[in-house]
């Protein structure tokens, strides 16, 4: 178990010690490992050590780019850290096609692998920093690399590396990030719990009380316990502390009815728990590879369609592949030799603006502004992806309590407003219906969850969240890329009764206007994109 250390002080992705790794945990075409410590942010924004491995190819002509590496599932707690252990033999033979293509690889333990502090499992925003701040650690070792990197990941790591592809260009622009690889990501990962859970008589599934008690590390307001007879709670308690094989043993002496966990997946608790695990499918800057096994129950081929087609719709350049009679497992051996070839050929592109641009005047501006993804329908996913922006413009913690305020408060408000608009009940807004402008519906469900996202967001700018002042505001639209003459523009329109400052009333009806009203360039705009 990696020693506590006083990271106070330090920036993240910093390297704090290197040993050698054990020989027995190396993957074929490793000249030399390591087992390293690093720096990265836990839930409260406080600094803490990581550990992972390092594997070095043997040297070439020309500095090696990076891969780095998120692993699957092993477990959630300190005595399942791959460097201490090892990762899958199948995860060790996967990456060896990846040492023999040039490349060095990182592969992160998580935070709560390797170190006493829970891990927040199938939490991807909260491993996307560990996966990224380890490709910063390893240029401080002395290896010859540059800065082009790769993130890959395999079922957990690859719904982990989905979120650092989203977050990676701007946590760490130095990283010349060329693309990601994410093998069997649960992206949807409650039709598996659903498959799972329906017989009562069926043994209990080891991923079951695992997922379960991972939700609650990073939401403690869900509490499977309760849901649960007492010989499931025994399970869960196994999940925080035994490994994977260990609780496979006691679920497979256990029926889904004796634990108390048939059906669960009908629980409301836990679909609304899942359902904000999933990656936002969403405009990504650099290409993905994904790919599904036709005969995986964790992945289905059609869900690996489905979210495919979902981030074409949006302007992903994505590649899937449908390894169609492969399971799980199986298709890590193929999907080597085929990602490797697949990063080989990635040239870098410049960074795309962020900001969307959208010309004022047009009839369905607001229209454009709201659909983050770009594919033509807004949902909760667009919602998710004014939240991450926005949060992330702060610098501000994951599990800091107003980021987390902030990111509820947009969900409230995505619900609420395809309540409104949403005439055909497919549960999105396409423009014909947003353009129909809520024809014979109230508006006053919408007006309460804007007061309820504003209420969060003045406490993100104010901790008094009583008034925003010029300068903050400044601040604030410039992390977003709003120019200071727009800032400014937004201020003096939002500031009604003209005494230099925005309170939150006056923020709240500029977000309601803009929403549901009839201009077009209400300034409440800001907190979902640009006008121009």
């Amino acid at each position: 178990m990696t020693s506590a250390l006083d990271c106070s002080g330090i920036d993240h992705g910093k390297l704090l010690d290197v040993d050698p790794l054990d020989r027995a945990l190396w993957p074929d075409g490793a000249e030399r490992a390591y087992r390293i410590l690093y720096s990265a942010p836990n839930f409260s924004g406080d600094m803490r050590a990581v550990s992972g491995s390092v594997f070095v190819p043997r040297p070439s002509a020309t500095p090696a780019p990076l891969l780095t590496w998120a692993h699957c599932t092993v477990g959630i707690n300190e005595h399942n850290a791959p460097s201490r252990v090892g990762l899958i033999p199948e995860e060790r033979a996967h990456l060896s096609h990846w040492l023999r293509a040039g490349f060095v690889v990182a592969a992160t333990d998580y935070e709560g692998l390797g170190t006493d502090e829970p891990h927040p499992y199938l939490d991807g925003e909260a491993i996307a920093d560990d996966i990224i701040d380890i490709a910063l650690a390893v240029h401080e070792m002395d290896l010859d690399i540059d800065n082009r990197t790769v993130i890959g990941g395999f079922s957990q790591g690859g719904h982990g590396s989905l979120f650092a592809a989203a977050l990676c260009t701007a946590y760490a622009p130095e990283l010349e990030l060329l693309g990601t690889v994410s093998l069997a990501p649960p992206v949807r990962f409650l039709e598996f719990v659903r498959s799972n859970t329906e017989d009562g008589a069926q043994p209990v599934h080891a991923l079951v009380p695992t997922i379960l008690a991972g939700l609650h590390t990073r939401r403690p307001e869900f509490e499977p316990g309760d849901r649960l007879s007492p010989i499931g709670r025994e399970l869960l308690d196994a999940a925080r502390t035994r490994s994977m094989g260990e609780l496979d043993a006691l679920c497979s002496a256990t029926t889904n009815d004796g634990a108390g966990i048939t059906g669960i997946a009908e629980w409301q608790p836990l679909i609304d728990a899942l359902e904000s695990t999933s990656p936002p499918a969403t405009k990504y800057d650099r290409p993905i590879y994904l790919c599904a096994g036709g005969a995986d129950p964790v992945f289905t081929a059609a869900q690996g369609r489905e979210f495919a087609e979902a981030l074409v719709d949006c302007g992903t350049d994505i590649t899937f592949r449908d390894f169609e009679s492969l399971d799980h497992i199986g298709l890590l051996e193929p999907a080597a030799r085929e990602a490797t070839r697949w990063a080989a050929d990635l040239n870098t592109v410049r960074r795309a603006d962020t900001a969307q641009q959208v010309p004022a005047g047009d009839g369905d501006v607001r229209f454009r502004v709201l659909d983050a993804t770009g594919n033509g329908r807004i949902g909760p996913d667009d919602f998710r992806a004014h939240a991450l922006r926005l949060i992330q413009s702060f610098g501000r913690p994951l599990g800091d309590p107003v980021a987390v305020r902030v990111r509820e408060g947009y969900e409230q408000l995505a619900r609420q407003l395809i309540e409104f608009y949403d005439l055909d009940g497919d549960g999105t807004i396409d423009l014909r219906e947003f353009l129909a402008g809520g024809v014979g519906r109230g508006s006053a469900q919408v007006a309460a969850g804007a007061g309820e996202l504003v209420s969060a967001v003045m406490t993100l700018i104010d901790e008094s969240g009583t008034r925003i002042t010029r300068t903050q505001f400044h601040a604030v639209t410039s992390g977003l890329g709003i120019g200071e003459d727009e800032s400014d523009t937004i201020f003096d329109l939002t500031d009604t009764d003209g005494n230099g400052s925005i309170d939150e009333a006056e923020l709240a009806r500029s977000v309601v206007d803009f929403l549901v009203g009839q201009d077009h360039g209400s300034p409440g705009y800001w907190l979902f994109g640009r006008l121009n």
